[in-house]
């Protein structure tokens, strides 16, 4: 199994490594994208992610899908921007962020939110969450959660 799992992430990393070159456009269809996020294999909060655009210190691109509700998080510095394309969950935005610590510099995560707004997303919605406020994946419905985040620097 974990030989399995090797194996996937690899060729997964391959796949978005290619798409890296920021000269080159960056296309998946629709197809591949449904394809390749039922294969990736999930973590231990059932989510499942595909590099779009890797990382810079600028920006970023995300594939989703999440099978269970997340952990609370606060990203200091970005905005995330997200556009969903099958599923849905209620998405607590605001509030203070529960057991709240800070795993990486600028990232702050909690196992929930106290108060905030709860926002009811499915497919095609958009949703724009600024820098600073805790944003929580309370709960999925209808199974899964797919979906694309655009995380971008936003001074």
């Amino acid at each position: 199994m974990l030989r399995l799992l090797i194996a996937t992430s690899a060729v997964l990393f391959a796949q978005s490594a290619m798409a890296q070159d920021t000269s080159k456009i960056v296309y998946f269809s629709g197809q591949q994208i449904e394809t390749d996020i039922h294969k990736a294999p999930a973590n231990e909060i059932g989510e499942s992610e595909i590099n779009l655009i890797e990382r810079t210190s600028q920006h970023a691109g995300i594939l989703l899908r999440r099978t269970k509700p997340g952990k609370a998080e606060v990203h200091t510095t970005e905005a995330d921007v997200w556009y969903v394309i099958q599923g849905g969950c209620v998405l607590t935005t605001g509030g203070s962020v529960t057991e709240g610590k800070e795993v990486r510099p600028g990232q702050i995560q909690g196992t929930g939110i106290t108060g905030g707004n709860d926002y009811k997303l499915s497919k095609a919605d958009f949703i724009r969450i600024p820098p600073g406020l805790p944003h929580w994946v309370k709960k999925i419905e209808g199974g899964e959660l797919v979906y694309i985040v655009v995380k971008y620097v936003d001074k």
